[in-house]
């Protein structure tokens, strides 16, 4: 499971290189010794004022717990991707995206809504969900902090080794809630009169370990 992580950031790095050493310093890599609190903080405080959520922390047992949910391979390796959004309805996986798919924009970022999948809501999801049996309880087994009261749960996994790409994935998520579900970002009335809980889920203390295995 661990070669799996390595290999998977191995890629990560390869897809960001494009044959120039400095092109993972462009989009914003950085190496990181495992989870750092305040730098932490500092990236919530950079989020809009009005962008209401749960900033959770993933473990190495956790992360393994997550991609041990996927019923084969190519599952188990998207849900041990280092970027990734679920969106839940009640218990019902309807949404997932992973850094993997996201083509990259002439800003040396990832562009999260490049089929226009976040121009509605729940967005359109990105990963075919055929197959997939992944249900809001499995999360919640491993993550307790996830309430069960609100019509959505959407999941948001980041990482300090990729602030800026994790940026351009929550501000995607956000722009698609405060267009469709203002009430979950503290505003009363929207298109959709549906609320919504947001889960920030950091993943440095899986990541920092294996990132000096992909070098």
């Amino acid at each position: 499971m661990r070669r799996m992580l390595v290999i998977v950031i191995a890629a990560v790095l390869l897809a960001l290189s494009s044959c120039n050493t400095l092109a993972p310093l462009l989009f914003g890599f950085r190496e990181i010794n495992g989870y750092d609190a305040e730098q932490c903080e500092k990236f919530y405080k950079k989020q809009p004022n009005d962008f209401e959520f749960t900033p959770l922390v993933c473990d190495e047992k956790q992360f393994w717990q997550v991609s041990g949910l996927g019923a084969d391979s190519m599952q188990m390796k998207d849900l041990a991707q280092p970027l990734k959004i679920m969106y839940f309805h009640g218990d019902s996986l309807v949404s997932f995206h992973i850094n993997c798919y996201c083509p990259p924009t002439l800003g040396f970022n990832l562009n999260w809504n490049y089929d226009h999948q976040f121009d509605v809501f729940p967005p359109r999801s990105s990963v075919a969900l055929d197959g997939y049996t992944l249900k809001r309880a499995d999360l919640q087994a491993i993550f307790p902090e996830i309430k069960v009261e609100a019509d959505y749960t959407v999941l948001v996994f980041w990482t300090n080794m990729l602030p800026k790409v994790s940026r351009a994935e929550i501000r995607t998520v956000y722009r698609n809630l405060k267009k469709f579900c203002p009430a979950a970002l503290r505003q009363a009335q929207g298109p959709l009169d549906l609320k919504a809980e947001i889960y920030l889920i950091n993943n440095d203390i899986p990541l920092a370990g294996s990132l000096d295995e992909a070098k």
